[in-house]
């Protein structure tokens, strides 16, 4: 798979994923707030907030992919195949 189609995927996955976490704590205060819903409201908000934590964790792996870019734009010297040889 090329790198730019990952780095989509992980857009995708990192935007749903925040999404969800801030549609499960409005789920949650509407729960709190309204006595009818009942205990599914619980169940339906903190199963979006997990869904969506899980679907942000590519958060870490998209900034790392970032970093080490511009690291190697940035400083020439970082060329391991330079340091093996």
């Amino acid at each position: 798979m090329q790198q730019s189609t990952q780095i989509k995927l992980l857009k995708t996955a990192m935007i749903t994923g925040i999404t969800l976490i801030l549609l499960g704590h409005v789920v949650l205060i509407v729960t709190f707030g309204n006595d009818n819903i009942d205990f599914r409201g619980y169940i339906l908000g903190a199963a979006m907030n997990a869904v969506g934590i899980i679907l942000s964790l590519p958060t870490k792996i998209y900034l790392t992919l970032l970093l080490m870019e511009r690291e190697e734009r940035d400083n020439k010297n970082t060329h391991w195949q330079d340091r093996i040889k």
